[in-house]
């Protein structure tokens, strides 16, 4: 049973740091293609998808961030190949600073955006 739950945890830490991913890249390409000065609709509308795909995120970071714990603390039992051998040392870092980067870049776009939604909402009257 064991074993199946921190498999099933290494697992969902790989789909959460995927639907990160992906909420970045939805929110970039819809962002891209928004209009400017656009319709008061699709403003509106904007501003519903940039709460529902932020929330999604922030839901996704955490539990990336939660199930790492884990899969950090077992990766030598789960994780590790011994057929790659000490290989896998400067992989996993190499991927981690690529991961780091892509976060602080969608962080980053994610201030930006949230600039433009702040003013959105003050046109609107929203807060």
């Amino acid at each position: 049973m064991r074993d199946a739950v921190i498999m099933t945890i290494n697992y969902s830490h790989d789909m959460a740091t995927a639907l990160l991913a992906v909420s970045g890249l939805i929110m970039w390409a819809i962002y891209q293609r928004f209009p400017d000065p656009a319709a008061a609709e699709l403003e509106l509308y904007f501003i519903t998808i940039y709460k529902t795909v932020t929330r999604l995120a922030k839901i996704s970071f955490s539990w990336m961030v939660i199930a790492g714990v884990p899969r950090f603390y077992y990766f030598m039992e789960y994780d590790w190949s011994p057929m790659a051998g000490d290989l896998q040392v400067p992989t996993v870092i190499i991927m981690h600073i690529v991961m780091i980067f892509l976060v602080v870049m969608g962080i980053l776009f994610w201030l930006r955006l949230g600039k433009r939604i702040r003013a959105l909402k003050l046109k609107h009257n929203l807060g």
